[in-house]
């Protein structure tokens, strides 16, 4: 029903035990050849009709977290092979639309990028009104600190940084030789730039990631007095974190803070 499926909401974003940085939004379709046409056919299933679909995700939305990405809004299956359930692919716009008749719109990360707020919305960030925010909660058992680069003012999502204070059940050596934080991810917004090249009005180059990244260090070192900050990085960014004072740590790179 739709009052226990906005409960499991709920429950995945508030019960420190889940809490993920990003989730994918599929409601049940039948196809031919599954269970759930076999229980359908037998009148012991029915699918979420369009509008119940809607009505269901426009309420997840509205108490989705602002460290949260909604990542997809329904399965891109052609309408044919659909026997019931949502059959229109633009079930995330008939949210977005419901919500903007309620004088609403989501605040998940997807929704406040700077790239989307602008051509969806039309909506562009004032550079002079950006702050740099953090938000603290628990999740697995250690502490996760989301700080993020937002022009408050008009809502828009410049960049963010997601930092790890881990469990005591952390394992790797490389966490467990002494206290340490972790860079989880580090995003900017923006259009697709070629590396080497600049774009005037491009975000991710207009130093975000490194003001991002200092506050990240700032914390680790004064608000929890570790001397030691982990990142977790692709071979692709590798080189840009060596220019911070980053060197390789087993999988990870790492550098010494100065307390």
């Amino acid at each position: 029903s739709m009052e226990k499926d906005l409960a499991v909401f709920h429950e995945i974003f508030t019960n420190p035990a889940y809490k993920p940085d990003m989730i994918k939004i599929y409601p049940c379709l039948v196809l031919k050849g599954t269970k759930a046409y076999e229980w359908y056919m037998q009148g012991e299933y029915r699918p979420y009709t369009t509008e119940e679909a809607a009505r269901l995700i426009v309420e997840v939305k509205k108490m989705i977290p602002p460290w949260v990405r909604i990542m997809r809004v329904q399965r891109d299956i052609p309408a044919p092979l659909i026997v019931a359930g949502v059959k229109m692919s633009n079930l995330r716009q008939l949210v977005q639309q419901k919500l903007k008749e309620q004088g609403l719109r989501c605040r998940c990360i997807r929704c406040r990028e700077v790239g989307h707020r602008l051509l969806a919305d039309g909506v562009k960030p004032n550079p002079e009104k950006v702050e740099i925010l953090t938000t603290r909660y628990k999740a697995s058992e250690g502490e996760e600190i989301f700080i993020s680069a937002e022009d408050t003012e008009n809502d828009v999502l410049i960049g963010y940084l997601r930092l790890r204070i881990p469990s005591e059940k952390a394992h790797r050596p490389e966490i467990r030789a002494e206290s340490c934080s972790i860079i989880r991810e580090l995003h900017v917004y923006g259009p697709v730039v070629p590396v080497g090249k600049r774009l005037a009005k491009a975000w991710q180059h207009k130093g975000y990631g490194a003001i991002l990244l200092a506050e990240a260090e700032r914390v680790t070192r004064q608000e929890y007095g570790f001397k030691k900050i982990l990142v977790i990085s692709a071979l692709g960014t590798k080189q840009y974190y060596k220019k911070f004072g980053y060197t390789y740590d087993g999988p990870y790179m790492s550098k010494r803070l100065e307390i």
